[in-house]
């Protein structure tokens, strides 16, 4: 039964398929590239131009370090998304949908972005609660009643419009000549129009054209480098910035070809970025991610943090996106990711004020509060982060400490080797620090190599219990967050505490060149070991000479190669 689903939703979207990629521009649509001058990466110029379209700086990145051709399945937010802003109706069966697969901890990388039997399962079961939707509300997606829908040129009509947003481009005659072809069969054959205009919608949705998004360019010849078509450049830029489909003006733009003029696509990505309901949206589900603080909603703590709720929790996923926002889209931000790091606020209410250590808080609206600076620094020390990273009754040291070594420093830690990490439970009792109880790291041969690059942040963090309060004391003995590690690039970080390490890593280069390498690979889809070093290095330097402004980080990534053009 699995294996005949899954090659129905072959057959069944192959009447969305021509079996070659259309020409991207529309009928009458040229192919020819606009030319744009050359970047100059280093100048922190958010107006900067993109490189030459089809082409590669050769001062920089040559051709062989461009991306190859991809197809990109949209991820369940995206596909959720799409809908709501075609049909203003995401079907209930996709909240069942599996989470996405991730790696390096983001859900939208494309090598993943496969299509399950269960997936294929659940997909069927939307495509017919998308198609019943439109049904009832026919006069206003469809435009005629449904018992004239298969004369004149109604049908014609709703295909090519319908199409259009679900596919993110026109549709061509063969396809919309498939699809009036369905309908007339299925129609005739039992069920009348409604019949056949379910069909046509299932069609448009269970089709790749809408599940999958492409980057291949209009040329396909072997190792040619290729321009992506604008309609390709449209969806890349939307769903990086919005995670939905493009809209009206970005397709009209495409229509016209001038998403290849390097200007007008740093002027779209400008605007996008200025969409209030949209953009802060986006970029906050990327934040979450790189901060891995998705799951916390769902977080268990022991009974002895009674104060720690799902309500609590969301305040605080609620927090840590009025943050962001704070520093990006609100008025006097300086959109700044030094700031993210450093900034001695937070946003607090009678529920949160507690975690801070706040008194005199009332009331459920979050309001923006000075925090202890002696206490709190940034997005790391916020309740949120400190939260998702601890066990429901520990701080979980080593958990933590990696997470800043890998995800911050960008700095791989070898999994330990089986019994490597077993402790001696003769060695352990219950009075015991985190840090006296993990101390036998820097004393175990078998332990010191790794945990000597990520053990000390553990120590610093034990300053926050598993709900994310300050503390002093562990088991009524003083912490010492005091410690040093290694930088990636040589040298060493000292600090005495957790609040002093973040104020020395905001000085520390490997950590925007991390953040920047992150967000290219999230932006892009592809792992960080599968970017190019050249690119990462542009938009590095692009980020950094900007003062780490994450608005200019984004149009570094959408100047990028790779953003516009492949090597087959």
């Amino acid at each position: 039964m699995k294996l005949f689903r899954i090659s129905a939703v072959v057959a069944f979207a192959g009447l969305g398929c021509t079996g070659q990629i259309p020409d991207a521009h529309g009928p009458g649509g040229t192919t020819s590239p606009t030319p744009g001058g050359p970047s100059n990466p280093g100048n922190g110029n958010p107006n900067m131009p993109a490189p030459p379209p089809a082409s590669v700086n050769a001062g920089t990145c040559s051709a062989d370090t461009l991306a190859a051709p991809r197809a990109w399945r949209l991820t369940k937010a995206q596909i959720k998304n799409s809908l709501r802003d075609v049909m203003a109706f995401s079907p209930p069966t996709l909240d069942m949908v599996p989470a996405d697969g991730r790696v390096d901890g983001f859900a939208n990388q494309s090598d993943r972005l496969v299509i399950a039997p269960l997936d294929a399962d659940f997909y069927f079961r939307a495509g017919d609660e998308i198609a019943s939707e439109v049904v009832k509300r026919a006069g206003e997606l469809v435009g005629c009643p449904m018992a004239s829908l298969g004369t004149g040129s109604c049908l014609g009509d709703f295909v090519k419009r319908f199409g259009q947003k679900m596919w993110r481009r026109p549709l061509v005659d063969t396809e919309t000549a498939k699809l009036n072809t369905l309908f007339t069969t299925t129609s005739t054959m039992a069920g009348g129009p409604e019949a056949g205009l379910r069909n046509v919608v299932k069609a448009l949705f269970m089709s790749p054209n809408f599940l999958y998004r492409t980057e291949v360019g209009d040329n396909q010849a072997a190792g040619a480098v290729t321009t992506l078509t604008s309609y390709e450049l449209a969806s890349s830029l939307s769903y990086m910035l919005w995670d939905s489909p493009p809209d009206d003006a970005l397709l009209a733009l495409a229509a016209q070809n001038r998403l290849r003029d390097p200007a007008a696509l740093t002027a779209q990505a400008k605007r996008l970025l200025a969409v209030a309901d949209k953009a802060p949206t986006a970029l906050h589900s990327f934040l979450q991610q790189y901060l891995s603080i998705e799951g916390l909603p769902d977080a268990k703590k022991d009974p002895v943090y009674g104060m720690f709720d799902a309500q609590t929790a969301a305040d605080l996923m609620e927090e840590n996106r009025l943050f962001l926002n704070s520093v990006m889209f609100d008025q006097g931000g300086d959109r700044s990711f030094k700031t993210l790091l450093t900034a001695q606020y937070g946003f607090v209410n009678a529920r949160t004020a507690p975690i801070y250590g706040i008194n005199n808080v009332s009331g459920t609206n979050l309001v923006k509060t000075p925090f202890d600076a002696t206490q709190r620094r940034g997005l790391l020390t916020l309740g949120s982060f400190m939260a998702a990273h601890a066990d429901p009754d520990a701080t979980s040291l080593v958990t933590r400490g990696r997470f800043i070594r890998e995800q911050v420093l960008c700095s791989g830690v070898p999994d330990p080797k089986p019994g490597d990490a077993v402790f001696d439970p003769t060695k352990i009792t219950p009075d015991m620090t985190g840090r006296e109880k993990f101390t036998a790291h820097s004393v175990n041969p078998a332990c010191a190599t790794c945990h000597t690059l990520f053990d000390a942040i553990g120590f610093a963090m034990e300053s926050y219990d598993p709900i994310g309060r300050y503390r002093t004391t562990d088991h009524n003995k003083t912490i010492d967050p005091s410690g040093s590690i290694p930088l990636p690039a040589g040298g060493q970080l000292a600090f005495k505490n957790f609040v002093e390490m973040v104020d020395n890593l905001a000085k520390t280069p490997e950590v925007y060149s991390c953040f920047s390498a992150q967000y290219l690979s999230y932006a892009t889809g592809r792992g960080r070991a599968q970017v190019a070093d050249c690119e990462k290095q542009l938009v590095a330097d692009q980020f950094v000479n900007s003062g780490y402004k994450l608005d200019n980080l984004i149009l570094a990534v959408v100047n990028s190669p790779s953003f516009i053009a492949r090597k087959n």
